[in-house]
């Protein structure tokens, strides 16, 4: 029987639409993480995927996925399994990307070798993860089975150029070159993701589970006294969920023009593959409930949290934000105007609202369409429409 390894982090996989994300995704895990039809058909990832996979060592050959090392065919040692989470490249989709991005420890951004460097959501995921907190960073310069020796280095100073231009410290970022359609160097990426630090966690507080996806798990046709309820798919912030808990889903479902808290219970809880008793915050985790499925099909409740009822940080359905401009992308001297419609992300939560007032040092206040949840400092991300398209404009915090 295999040792048991839970997921103590959770990565998530960044950049550009086609630069490969989602094949390293299935060059780590085996899986195509993609499994929706309208992402297979349109080549592209809508949603957030969720895997995850085990390290293994061989003491002789190194990191592989694989049980037994393909060199030596002696069995390898279980060494880290990790949470991975794939996240759409597409700028239409930058929203479901910052849900990801707020309920993962570290991010994997994936840059095309035999492309100039930054594309537009290279930067964008970039300069997002940058503002998200103080995360570990690994870039791999992928398809350089497509590229002379001289393009990769000239690819890979375009990638030094932009961290210096972002301010980020090029010391602490790894830069790995790859091709992950052929598995070339997964093996250098695999050892610096087993090298990043465990990420230290609250397990003793009330919990904060972040949801990112909703299920109904039941096939078409099944016999009623066999449906299960729906799932909660998402990683837990800080505290611990059991089985039996009575949990709170804030801030709910909008009905006659209120949003109602969703009250349900826990009856089955899933990490790292297993069948588990409690959860706690470390990678992605699934929760079972007594929910009807038809609350949860489709991700209706991504973008909502869930914890012990009064226990969950307050909700707001307009708030006060003192924001700064990213000054990367933007002059210092644009503002945002009263009455501006804007979107602002507090979490994993996700929503559009309307500028109230505006008072000084960059000071406003939000009426906003569906709630948000936080605390006073909480960190606030503001996407502003920008020649019709939503860009990343400024970063701020709840007063």
């Amino acid at each position: 029987m295999d040792d048991i390894i839970y997921p103590d982090l959770s990565v998530i996989i960044l950049g550009h639409v086609d630069h490969g994300k989602t094949t390293l995704a299935k060059s780590l895990t085996g899986k195509w993480l993609s499994k929706h039809s309208e992402e297979i058909k349109r080549g592209l990832t809508i949603k957030l995927g969720y895997a995850d996979f085990t390290i293994y060592k061989c003491e002789e050959h190194g990191y592989f996925t694989e049980k037994i090392c393909p060199i030596c065919n002696k069995e390898n040692k279980p060494i880290r399994k990790i949470s991975i989470v794939d996240a759409p490249g597409h700028e239409s989709l930058l929203m479901v990307m910052l849900t990801g991005a707020a309920i993962v420890d570290a991010a994997i951004l994936v840059i095309a070798a035999n492309e100039p460097v930054p594309q537009p959501q290279t930067l964008e995921h970039l300069i997002a993860f940058k503002y998200l907190g103080n995360k570990p960073l690994i870039i791999v310069q992928n398809k350089i089975d497509l590229i002379t020796k001289e393009e990769a280095m000239k690819n890979y100073q375009e990638i030094l150029n932009l961290l210096d231009k972002l301010n980020i410290d090029k010391n602490k970022v790894k830069i790995i070159p790859i091709s992950a359609i052929n598995n070339i160097n997964i093996n250098y990426l695999l050892e610096e993701l087993v090298n990043l630090p465990k990420p230290e966690k609250d397990e003793n507080s009330d919990p904060i589970f972040l949801i990112s996806r909703s299920f109904d798990v039941n096939k078409p046709g099944t016999d009623i006294e066999k449906l299960v309820g729906g799932v909660l798919g998402g990683s837990l912030l800080k505290g611990k969920l059991k089985l039996n808990d009575e949990i709170e889903i804030k801030p709910g479902l909008f009905i006659n023009n209120k949003w109602i808290p969703i009250k349900t219970k826990i009856v089955s809880l899933k990490q790292g593959n297993y069948d588990v008793e409690e959860i706690l915050p470390r990678g992605t985790a699934g929760v079972g409930t007594t929910l009807d499925p038809s609350v949860t099909k489709d991700d209706t409740l991504a973008g909502q949290i869930a914890g012990y009822a009064n226990k969950l940080p307050p909700q707001y359905d307009e708030i006060k934000v003192k924001y700064e401009v990213i000054k990367e992308l933007f002059n210092e001297n644009e503002k945002i105007q009263k009455g501006e419609t804007i979107i602002v992300g507090v979490y994993n939560i996700i929503s559009d609202g309307i500028v109230k007032n505006i008072e000084k040092e960059n000071i406003i206040t939000i009426k906003l369409n569906k709630p948000v949840l936080g605390y006073k400092d909480d960190k606030v991300i503001i996407l502003k429409n920008i020649n019709k398209r939503w860009k990343i404009f400024a970063i701020g915090k709840l007063l």
